[in-house]
């Protein structure tokens, strides 16, 4: 037999002898020792081991041991069966959660047991205790009965992170255990553990591509294990806006925002929404109205396409928000100094502010009311809202914008908790126009006037000196332009004609700046030149007309070429996009097709796996019964012998002896015993064999009589057996007679009853197969004329193919008759072509014959030829034997025009040369 530590049986049955001794400490290091011995890294019954192991663990809060003992087991079962994993985590945080449970209601009883009088306040004592400690008694008792406990879930959550990360085996698991150690920091309120946390989660998020390479490394291209670390972040996200951690929110809003990047499945709609609903909530708590209002038109633009999800009522309140929220953006120009003084640090900000909401470019206060314009988000706003569109941007005036927004600030603002975060926002933008404005009409208000004018209702209202304050920060700023003289009390308001600020954004003036004149004056001095050239030259503005009807003209046929261009580039982008998506469809469709032959690979491995552990189990099991049936036997024949024979067997001893050395141990003690019994019956036969002769010759005359008296007593109790069946078969058909006829009076009924049930049942079961038969006819006519529209279908389809392929084939057969007949004309140029070559080579040979003749015969007395008579080519003079010299044919002046004639390597006078015709 193998040694005892091996098998997970004799593991278990150690350790629960040490803990029945009280030593638990030792059991655990023996199973600690039995957990890390390879011997025990393949036996099937691990798991009963390793859950005895957190079991006590758990009791003498051992963490370190936990880890390692769990992360050994991991390295057992994440090939072979891990969902055993599973379930011992399953069961260890079940068990620590219990004892945290009971450690808070043990703290609640210790305190109430500490109460001695009910009636009594605090005692001196307790009061002293505070006043030093700082802690109140139902503290002091936590940290001593929760506390420990807490901490030790804190690091069993830790611990099964570690061991769980960055496995694709354990990936399910290892979001779960993520999102119950975030219930549980939210559970307890445990603001510093929940950030170490989702400090860890971070890092084995980006620990991911660097673990890539291994074996069991996870795969972010999956889309289920995308959606698996979405769900978690967004649970995380949940978590920290509950628990008002706006950095760590921030944190996760970030890796959300990156692993959508990633994602290649969209996400679900609920889960965009909440993104962007925490967004707005995170951009309130920064402070920074700008993005605040960003994220609610995201927000707003998100909901909107999904209309069937969100309600009427969340979009009303969502465009509530839209409209407030922009409105309350502050009014900064262009020059104002806290925009000039913002550096890389700030750009870097609101750039990843922008990323975050998915945006190109940083958001503006003019974009994003141009956004709210453009949009439907006016027309669902609130109706008492709407106005305060109008009274801020488009209808404001200085001396009676607070008269009039006052109510809808009363009412609808700050009698509201959801509006009331814009009301100081709102209230600060009307008072920086309302100073923006009063600067392009007067040059000197007193500040009294401005203080009337900036009257808002509570909790609204601003003193003068909140006032004054707000108009010095602003001109510190660079949103205005004024020195205030304390001492007359008024506002003195600086034109500098040269600013080159905007004078106040998007919103409506009264008139023009000084700057603003200013920097249009060039525009004003052009349109008044022109209308002079307008009307002093004419012809130069017809001119110009024309130059430009021309220039139209020319822009409008360059317009249709470009979009016959783009029209051409579009479907060549189009074709290119479905070529590259039918790539791409075929290359998911292999890798789906292959990713499901290995599935169906790993798991016929996996079932032939458990196969083979099922036999496997089930030899085992048949070898503890059968070792099991011969202990008992062997047992048995021990009491046996003991019992019959007298030998004693030590029953710890019996693995010792099998049931062969217990039957010859039998054996040998039944046959000494049998030579004893007949050594005595020897001598028992010598005494007894006279005394039994006599008795058998004294009951020889008895025996005849005691014959017939049991003949006679037979005979009695035979007669009276008889008369007995006798008289019960007469009593049994008398009551049957009497049965038969008591009921031959209800017969007739019975029939009758059973008839009509018959001929009911009868008909209900004809009319049933009518209505079956009927179902079947119409479900067969149904199946038939659905088969005759498929296949008439199918022989349309069939049909259309036949003509596709029979036209493909007419337009093929086109093709290669017209490349054939370009071929043979082909042909036919080049056989013309060598004739014609072949005549031009004719001819070059005869004139060549001809000029070696020439040049053979004797030169003639050279004369004078006048000029006129002359007819060599360029005025030279024609050769001596010109005249001798017939003409070339005619056929030659048509032919090609013919190579020059190889050299004969003689001089040849220039008089005599022949030259080629011009």
């Amino acid at each position: 037999m193998r040694p005892p530590f091996q098998r997970p049986e004799n593991v278990l049955k150690r350790t629960d002898e040490l803990i029945k001794v009280g030593q638990s400490v030792a059991a655990l290091d023996f199973l600690y020792d039995a957990l890390t011995s390879k011997r025990l890294a393949n036996a099937a019954s691990t798991e009963l081991v390793i859950l005895k192991f957190v079991e006590l663990t758990i009791e003498q809060r051992r963490g370190k041991q936990l880890k390692e003992g769990l992360t050994q087991y991991r390295n057992i079962v994440q090939h072979k069966n891990p969902e055993s994993m599973a379930k011992v985590v399953s069961v260890m945080l079940e068990a620590i959660t219990k004892n945290v449970v009971a450690a808070q209601q043990s703290a609640e009883r210790a305190t109430i047991g500490l109460i001695d009088d009910l009636e009594e306040t605090e005692s001196p004592e307790d009061m002293i205790l505070s006043s030093v400690s700082g802690e109140q008694t139902q503290d002091r008792t936590d940290r001593a009965l929760v506390t420990p406990w807490l901490k030790f879930l804190w690091e069993a959550y830790r611990s099964l992170l570690d061991i769980l990360r960055n496995n694709v085996r354990f990936e399910g698991l290892y979001q779960k255990v993520s999102n119950q150690a975030i219930d549980f920091c939210k559970t307890y309120e445990r603001k510093t553990e929940f950030r170490r946390l989702c400090e860890l989660l971070r890092n084995h998020l980006q620990a991911i591509g660097k673990y890539s390479h291994q074996q069991n490394a996870i795969n972010m291209s999956n889309a289920d294990t995308m959606q698996l670390f979405l769900d978690t972040h967004f649970h995380q996200l949940d978590t920290a806006t509950e628990m008002e951690l706006w950095q760590e929110s921030y944190r996760s809003i970030e890796d959300i925002h990156n692993l959508i990047q990633q994602s290649k499945r969209p996400v679900k709609p609920q889960a965009m929404a909440n993104y962007f609903e925490k967004l707005t909530r995170i951009m309130y708590v920064a402070k920074n109205p700008l993005f605040l209002a960003a994220a609610w038109h995201r927000y707003y633009n998100f909901i909107f396409r999904q209309t069937k999800v969100f309600s009427e009522a969340q979009l009303q309140e969502v465009a509530n928000n839209v409209l407030l929220s922009t409105l309350a953006v502050p009014i900064i120009k262009a020059s104002s100094q806290i925009l000039s003084s913002t550096g890389g640090k700030e750009k870097n900000r609101n750039q990843r502010f922008s990323n975050l909401l998915f945006l190109s470019t940083a958001p503006t206060r003019i974009s994003l009311i141009s956004d709210l314009v453009g949009g439907d988000i006016l027309g669902r706003v609130d109706p008492a809202l709407r106005p305060l569109y109008d009274l801020v941007e488009e209808q404001f005036h200085p001396l009676s914008i607070c008269r009039e927004i006052s109510p809808i600030l009363g009412a609808k603002i700050a009698g509201s908790e959801a509006n009331g975060k814009y009301g100081q926002l709102l209230c600060n933008v009307i008072l920086t126009r309302l100073v923006q404005q009063l600067s392009q009409v007067y040059t000197s208000v007193q500040l009294d006037f401005i203080v009337g004018l900036a009257q808002f209702p509570a909790p609204y209202t601003m003193s003068a000196a909140a006032i004054e304050r707000f108009i010095m920060h602003g001109a510190r700023r660079g949103e205005f332009q004024l020195r205030i003289d304390h001492q007359a009390r008024s506002v003195e308001f600086d034109t500098d004609a040269f600013d080159g600020a905007q004078s106040g954004g998007h919103g409506a003036q009264l008139q023009a700046s000084p700057a603003d004149l200013m920097r249009s004056q060039l525009g004003s001095v052009a349109v008044c030149l022109a209308n002079a050239q307008r009307v002093a030259c004419p012809a130069f503005v017809a001119g110009a007309h024309a130059t430009k009807a021309a220039a139209v003209a020319a822009a409008l046929a360059a317009m249709r070429a470009e979009h016959r261009v783009a029209v051409a580039r579009k479907v060549v982008i189009d074709r290119r996009k479905e070529v590259v998506e039918n790539a791409v469809a075929r290359r998911e469709r292999t890798e789906a097709r292959e990713r499901a032959i290995r599935m169906q690979r790993e798991q016929e491995a996996e079932r032939q796996r458990l196969a083979e552990e099922q036999r496997r189990r089930e030899v085992e099991r048949a070898q503890r019964e059968l070792d099991t049936v011969r202990r008992a036997e062997a047992l048995k024949l021990a009491e046996s012998i003991r019992e019959k024979a007298g030998i004693v067997v030590d029953i710890n001893d019996l693995d010792m002896l099998d049931t062969d050395k217990l039957k010859v141990l039998q054996r040998e003690q039944l046959e000494k015993d049998k030579q004893d019994m007949q050594a005595r019956l020897r001598l028992l036969s010598r005494r007894a064999d006279h005394t039994e002769r006599a008795y058998r010759r004294a009951e020889l005359p008895l025996l005849a009589d005691d014959y017939d008296l049991q003949k006679r007593s037979d005979r009695e109790h035979h007669d009276a057996a008889r008369r007995a069946v006798l008289d019960a078969a007469r009593e049994k058909h008398t009551h049957d007679v009497a049965l038969k006829q008591r009921l031959a009076r209800v017969f007739g009924d019975f029939d009758a009853v059973r008839q009509r049930l018959d001929t009911g049942r009868s008909e209900a079961l004809a009319a049933e197969r009518r209505r079956l038969r009927e179902q079947l006819a119409a479900a067969k006519e149904e199946r038939v004329a659905e088969y005759r529209r498929l296949r008439a279908a199918k022989d349309e389809a069939d049909e259309q193919e036949r003509a596709r392929r029979e036209a493909e084939r007419e337009a093929e057969e086109l093709a290669n008759a017209a490349k054939a007949a370009k071929a043979a004309e082909l042909a036919r140029l080049r056989e013309e072509l060598a004739v014609q070559r072949a005549r031009d080579e004719e001819l070059l040979r005869k004139r060549l014959e001809k000029e070696a003749e020439a040049e053979a015969a004797p030169k003639a007395p050279a004369k004078y030829v006048p000029p006129s008579r002359r007819t060599g080519a360029m005025g030279s003079p024609a050769p001596a034997s010109a005249s001798a010299t017939p003409p070339p044919p005619p056929a030659a002046a048509s032919s090609p025009k013919p190579e020059a004639p190889a050299s004969t390597g003689k001089y040849v006078p220039p008089s005599r040369r022949q030259r080629p015709a011009q």
